[in-house]
């Protein structure tokens, strides 16, 4: 954690603030630079210091670009690789991440930001209250619960990342104030429980903070609340999870949007977003008019993670044309588990005078799927047309043009090159859907992209709730259960239905000699998050990375996964060993 001084990085807060929208500046006699008995003088100041922490959520090496494809979808195999040619980022996916890895630094350094800004806005907070009147006192306590809600948020996608998931293990150096010395800021690692802790007092401390802030496009009293029972969970508080998730699910007012609401809330549609399940959601906007919004890596309102994930179509001329970097796409494995088990889409075409196409039967089948999505027997799960788009049967739009969907690679559509390494037979390369831009290639957006982030859903709410009830009451916690396996098939939530699991151990749609396949609750979980990179916190958790392996096998054309524990963590960037002095911040084992 470099950091510079304090005065050039509220300089830097107030730009950053700029980026995001705000049209009020700072009024100074000297308005070049920022001096400790000018700021904060005013709440509006305050307010900018606060919206730095928001902003940090664009930052290139976190939501901003690195996040997804250069990390968690790696990681839970969420993803598989189109592009073959970058040895370490395959090796993310198979065991191997490197140490030094630049996919691996960017997320520490702006993580750590993140804090940083936090801690500047929590003592300008404490500054201002000596002068702030007294009308202002409950906004300002709202402000401090927003800024406490940030910091543990940051710190929670630290620990995901770098930390051991054992609580005796290894955690991340965990820092509450701004550095006043050069010593200071030499910090060693806490462990995994303190970790946690630490977040706990945030999250709880921002909770009560927050009553009365209503405004869902910022952190709530309800915001803090679910990312406090999600702490208590992973921390193994479950008494303490349980009654958290209770008062969630009793007083927030949440409920489950409707199966059709639930499919386009991950575009970019904002009559979708901020809705009535989300408890706390990253706000993006594209608004490629703007300065630094075109994929750059300064700070933005967007984000350009689906830049490497984007879908391939087919273009006027037959070929597979890509709508960004396009280099990877759902691991075809995750067809399975969600028991799509129909034959490849290249074993399904036939040669008419001189031209290709579709089985008209092949043709039929998958419509009849898609038309009668979870109603079938044989059927898959519907969340799978959520979380992915199927060649051939989706399409979307270029250059105002509509286009279908292409399998995730070059060529002709009909044909697979040898040198891909796939078997055509074998391969079904369906790119991914939820916060893809379907609307235009990223070029059109400038690189940047508008659709939310989740953090915490309220169907995350009732699977941790299963979760904390399953050995004293299984009965409820199978109703929760089912609440989110019925939304996903288009029933009422709190109705029985005829997809009901009878049973915690019932047959879930993932083949049998998958894990998950008598494990609804894992299952659900896994399902319903599909994509929004939340797996791996569970593997993390529940030391799945084993048998997750052993399911999906291999990635990058046969380059096989093999385990091992270490893999849990990230290596720490070296580049903080030669800041940070502590003889308490230890390297990761196995790197």
């Amino acid at each position: 954690m470099k950091y510079l001084n304090k005065r050039y990085w509220l300089l830097v807060i107030v730009i950053s603030y700029s980026l995001i929208g705000c049209q009020d500046y700072l009024e100074l006699e000297d308005n070049t630079s920022i001096s400790a008995g000018s700021f904060p003088t005013t709440l509006e100041h305050v307010d900018l210091l606060v919206a730095s922490t928001y902003g940090a959520q664009h930052d290139w090496g976190f939501l901003g670009h690195y996040w997804h494809g250069y990390g968690i979808y790696c990681f839970d195999h969420t993803i598989d690789f189109q592009w073959k040619g970058t040895e370490s980022w395959i090796g993310m996916s198979i065991g191997m991440a490197e140490l030094g890895d630049s996919k691996l630094v960017n997320e520490w350094r702006d993580l750590y930001r993140g804090i940083y800004y936090s801690n500047s806005a929590l003592e300008g907070i404490r500054s201002y209250r000596s002068i702030a009147p007294e009308s202002e006192l409950t906004r300002l306590n709202q402000y401090e619960g927003e800024v406490l809600f940030m910091r543990g948020f940051y710190l929670w996608h630290l620990q995901v990342f770098y930390g051991q998931p054992n609580l005796d293990g290894m955690g991340v150096p965990v820092i509450t104030e701004v550095p006043g010395s050069l010593e200071s800021m030499s910090v060693g690692r806490s462990s995994t429980m303190e970790t946690y802790q630490a977040m706990i007092e945030d999250f709880k401390n921002a909770s009560t903070l927050l009553e009365g802030q209503l405004d869902n496009h910022r952190a709530t009293e309800w915001s803090a609340k679910a990312a406090l029972a999600k702490v208590y969970l992973f921390a193994e508080m479950y008494d303490s999870a349980k009654v958290v998730l209770e008062d969630c699910i009793n007083n927030s007012g949440k409920s489950l949007v409707s199966f059709d609401h639930y499919k386009n809330m991950f575009n970019g549609d904002t009559q979708y977003e901020y809705n009535s399940e989300s408890f706390y959601e990253v706000g993006n906007r594209a608004e490629p008019e703007k300065t630094n919004n075109n994929g750059s890596r300064v700070q933005n309102t967007g984000s350009s993670v689906t830049i490497l994930y984007t879908p391939f179509y087919i273009d006027s001329n037959n070929e597979r044309s890509a709508m960004g970097y396009s280099n990877q796409y759902t691991h075809d494995k995750n067809l399975k588990r969600f028991g799509y088990n129909d034959p490849a889409p290249l074993t399904q075409i036939e040669e008419v005078n001189g031209e290709y196409k579709l089985l008209d039967s092949y043709v039929s089948q998958q419509m009849e799927r898609r038309a009668n999505a979870g109603m079938q027997a044989d059927g898959p799960d519907p969340r799978l047309y959520v979380s992915t788009l199927q060649p051939f049967f989706d399409s979307v739009t270029v250059a105002g043009v509509e286009y279908p969907v292409a399998q995730a690679e070059f060529g002709k559509w009909w044909e697979m090159s040898p040198t891909t390494g796939i078997d055509p037979n074998t391969f079904y390369g369906w790119p991914l859907r939820k916060n893809q831009f379907l609307g235009g290639t990223i070029w059109e957006t400038r690189a940047v992209y508008g659709a939310n982030f989740y953090f915490i859903r309220l169907p995350d709410i009732y699977l941790m709730y299963a979760e904390v009830i399953k050995d004293s009451n299984p009965t409820l916690a199978l109703e929760y259960v089912n609440k989110v396996h019925r939304r996903a098939y288009g029933y009422d939530p709190d109705t029985p239905s005829p997809v009901d699991y009878a049973s915690l151990t019932d047959n879930t749609l993932a083949p049998a000699d998958d894990h998950l396949s008598n494990n609804p609750l894992l299952y659900e979980r896994w399902a319903e998050f599909f994509g929004e990179a939340k797996w791996w916190e569970d593997i993390r958790r529940l030391r799945l990375g084993d048998e997750e392996s052993d399911f999906y096998k291999s990635v990058a054309s046969g380059r096989q996964i093999v385990w091992r524990d270490e893999h849990y963590a990230m290596p720490i960037p070296p580049l903080e060993f030669e800041s940070n002095t502590s003889e308490e911040l230890i390297q990761n084992p196995g790197y």
